[in-house]
């Protein structure tokens, strides 16, 4: 079962502590918020400190600031240390591609993938190059065919959370989709509730 902590302070010493209590009794360590470039985000530092930080930062949209590290317990126990994005839609993706695979992977239980569908985007939507973005889409049949609608774009903005129907994951190389173009969609619910 997890076990949340209680908001802790924004000083080094305090996530630093939290930090060590939680890899003395949990499997996983999450650290949410605290992992962007900012001058007061201590959470790459507390992992460097107590463990070995692996990656700050992946090349992914929104979710990048994401931290992943190993920590170690007073009995020598090597256990994962992620810092999970503050920001609701980066936090929710980073769980979903780093922390429910290393659950399931830990678990010995297979990583189950998403239902999909093949759909014609409606409108043309652009994409940072070098970045794999994952662009939450509204699904809708017109004229017989599956069109997928991007939903608002953003870090921060839970409604595309909700209202999507299904992620079109925009490849690093690319810089968009074009309106009309056929894309794959992870469902995010079931095709008959769409």
């Amino acid at each position: 079962a997890p076990f949340v902590y209680p908001i802790i302070e924004d000083r080094f010493e305090a996530i630093e502590e939290a930090a060590r209590d939680a890899l003395e009794c949990a499997d996983i360590v999450l650290v949410n918020a605290g992992s962007s470039a900012g001058r007061e985000d201590f959470t790459s530092a507390v992992v460097k400190k107590i463990g070995e930080l692996l990656v700050h930062g992946v090349a992914i949209f929104p979710g990048k600031p994401t931290i992943l590290g190993v920590g170690k317990s007073s009995a020598g126990q090597v256990k994962p240390l992620i810092g999970i994005p503050g920001y609701p839609v980066s936090a929710v993706l980073a769980l979903q591609e780093f922390v429910r695979p290393l659950m399931a992977h830990m678990a010995g239980a297979p990583t189950h993938g998403h239902s999909a569908a093949t759909a014609v985007m409606s409108r043309k939507s652009a994409s940072r190059l070098g970045m794999e973005e994952f662009l939450r889409v509204k699904l809708g049949e017109v004229g017989g065919r599956l069109v997928a609608l991007p939903a608002k774009r953003g870090a921060s903005v839970i409604s595309s959370l909700i209202e999507a129907d299904g992620v079109v994951r925009v490849p690093p190389g690319s810089e968009g989709i074009e309106a009309g173009e056929e894309v794959g969609v992870e469902l995010l619910r079931p095709l008959s509730e769409i």
